[in-house]
């Protein structure tokens, strides 16, 4: 004879593997990372520790054993029919880059073919998705020489002179340098004699002249 349980956790599923709903209301919660391994742990300890012939009420639903693992199977296949869809999608990713060059050049050379078809500059070409240049116009000898000088005011303004052009810059005008130099005064010698005093300048006069000599 089964044994009748209640679960007392006041949310219902149904047998068919429909959404849980809690309430009355219909669950819209995120489903926790680690139910996946709670379901798994669930199976397992239904299988064993329920006896076979069961049944379990279940927010309201008698439910027998099998129907208890099969509802939770159905949780565990949801995950890994996830599980198979990544494992296909890498496989899909991996033989889709071993086979991007080959298709480049397969691509490639049916753009030649219709550039050759239609000739290069052809307007139709937007139709192949194929963008088609016009080539710039040339400059005159006056618009490059426009275009050179802006250039060398743009690098001295950023200051995005290599090593080659900084080397090359040296200052070439002239200096004049001016040096003042005050020679040391000598020292007095003590051991030396005192010079002589300057001499005393010759008297000035005229002389008498003895009229009888």
């Amino acid at each position: 004879m089964g044994t009748n349980t209640s679960s007392g956790s006041g949310s219902s599923s149904s047998s068919n593997g429909g959404l849980a709903t809690a309430g009355g209301g219909q669950l819209t919660t995120a489903v926790p990372k680690e139910l996946r391994q709670k379901v798994s742990q669930m199976i397992a300890g239904i299988q064993a520790g329920v006896p076979d012939g069961s049944n379990v009420a279940v927010g309201g639903v008698v439910l027998a054993k099998t129907d208890l693992v099969n509802e939770l199977m159905q949780i565990s296949s949801a995950y890994q029919a996830i599980d198979a869809g990544v494992m296909a999608a890498r496989a899909a990713r991996s033989q889709l880059s071993a086979q991007l060059p080959g298709f480049h050049k397969q691509y490639t050379g049916i753009k030649d073919a219709i550039l050759a078809l239609l000739g290069r500059g052809n307007p139709q070409l937007a139709q192949f998705g194929i963008t088609t240049s016009n080539g710039s116009k040339p400059l005159t000898p006056a618009q490059k020489v426009v275009r050179a000088q802006k250039a060398l005011k743009t690098r001295a303004l950023r200051h995005t002179m290599g090593k080659v052009q900084k080397a090359a810059v040296q200052y070439t005008g002239e200096l004049q340098v001016a040096v003042n130099e005050t020679a040391p005064a000598a020292p007095a010698d003590e051991t030396a004699p005192a010079a002589a005093p300057p001499a005393a300048p010759a008297a000035q006069g005229t002389a008498a002249v003895n009229p009888t000599q």
